[in-house]
Formats: structure tokens, C-alpha cells, sequence
């Protein structure tokens, strides 16, 4: 079941608890942490035990008597499952955000050396582990860099263009890597790319099949960025 803002906001802090706790809450122990009355927290918990996201343990009273047993309660396996997905969404997206500045202020400021620092960075970096999405990104950055040394014909770049100006797909983005590699083939640091480390071409091809919808849009607004900052003449 789908979950409110409000709802997800209780689970995380409830998860926060429970790996303080290591062990089963009581709904007055997470009333108290988060400044709510205990019948507002009892009933979330009870919420969320109906959604999947929480189960219920009894204990025996501490002491005799009449009266219920008391009721704790623990995240279930599947909200530890969802959040532990979406904090890796998060590390994705974080990694993505400060890769693509990075290559981006370093396109912006390379010019002066024609971009040869960015280049090896990139080599250096590649084939380090990283997401699809950052994984593609850097590959395509070394190829494009790699393109304008050749200093291809306007007719051959247009290629590239058109097929950064169409929709974005996985098939337009496997062929742009190989339309690069082609319009370059003679350059020494493509030979670099192509016989010395194939498997850079490799990494990219795989990666691009596990991007997500998503990711794909975001790569290709990236490569269309690079390609517009390297079409630019040096002044």
C-alpha cells in the first residue's frame, strides 16, 4: 500500500528508534521521542501495522494483576526493505548531482588546456564502480572529448547532432556511442578507449541497459549539454 507524506515522515523516525532501541517499542516510548500524545502515536502504529510497514509483539505484564498484556511494536521487514531502497535512491542521486557538476565545470573551465585534464580525470575514473547513470555519463564525456580532438567536418558533427536533437532512447544513445567511436577511429586516444581498454565500451553498453526511464532522460540532457559546451570555438 501506497503511503502518505506524513505516514513515510513516522515510519523513518519509527526505524530511526528501533535501531537505537535494537529491539521491539512501545507506543509511549515513540510518543515521547517525537513530541506526539500516546494515543496519536498508538494509533499510527496501528496504521502502519495495517499497511504492512509495522508489527505488533505482546509482552507479559511486568506486573500481576489485571490488565492486558503490553503491546510493543517493530518495523516489518518490508518498510527496512523500502527504506533501505529509497536511502540508495538517494546515494544514486547525490553521486549523479556531483559527477555532472563536476564534469560540466570542469568542460567550462578546460578550454584553455583543450580540455586534457578533464580527459585523463575521466580515463582514471571510468572504470571505478559507479551507478549506470554515472557510469554512461562518464564513458560519453570521454568520447565526445575525444571527437572534437579529431576536429570532425561540420557535415559529421551534424550527425551527432541529430541524434541528440530527437527523443531520447536507449537504441539513439547506443548509437551515438558508436557513431563516435566510428568519426573518431583514428585518434590516438580513442585507440586508447577501443584497444587498450574495450571494456569501457562494454561498461557503457551494460550500464545503458540498466538505466531507468528516468535516468535515461537525465543522461540524455547531460550529453546534450557536454556536446553544447565542446561545439562552442575557443575564444
Amino acid at each position: 500500500m501506497k503511503l502518505t507524506f506524513r505516514q513515510q515522515d513516522f515510519l523513518s523516525k519509527l526505524l530511526d528508534i528501533y535501531r537505537w532501541t535494537k529491539g521491539p517499542i512501545h507506543y509511549s516510548t515513540v510518543a515521547e521521542r517525537l513530541g506526539l500524545d500516546n494515543s496519536t502515536a498508538y494509533d499510527m502504529l496501528r496504521l502502519l501495522e495495517q499497511k504492512g510497514m509495522a508489527t505488533s509483539v505482546y509482552t507479559p505484564k511486568a506486573t500481576s494483576g489485571p490488565g492486558r498484556s503490553n503491546i510493543l511494536f517493530v518495523p516489518s521487514a518490508e518498510a527496512i526493505e523500502l527504506f533501505s531502497h529509497l536511502a540508495g535512491d538517494t546515494r544514486e542521486q547525490d553521486e549523479w548531482e556531483d559527477v555532472k557538476a563536476y564534469i560540466l565545470d570542469g568542460l567550462n573551465r578546460g578550454k584553455a588546456d583543450n580540455y586534457s585534464d578533464v580527459f585523463n580525470e575521466l580515463l582514471s575514473k571510468i572504470p571505478e564502480p559507479h551507478s549506470p547513470l554515472v557510469s554512461c555519463a562518464e564513458v560519453i564525456t570521454a568520447l565526445l572529448l575525444n571527437l572534437r580532438k579529431t576536429r570532425q567536418e561540420f557535415a559529421q558533427q551534424k550527425a551527432v547532432d541529430n541524434l541528440l536533437e530527437a527523443p531520447a532512447s536507449k537504441l539513439r544513445m547506443s548509437i551515438l556511442a558508436g557513431l563516435i567511436l566510428g568519426l573518431s577511429h583514428a585518434g590516438q586516444e580513442t585507440q586508447r578507449i577501443i584497444n587498450a581498454r574495450q571494456k569501457y565500451a562494454e561498461k557503457y553498453q551494460a550500464s545503458l541497459q540498466g538505466l531507468t526511464r528516468d535516468g535515461l532522460i537525465k543522461l540524455h540532457r547531460f550529453t546534450n549539454d557536454v556536446w553544447s559546451i565542446l561545439k562552442t570555438p575557443n575564444t
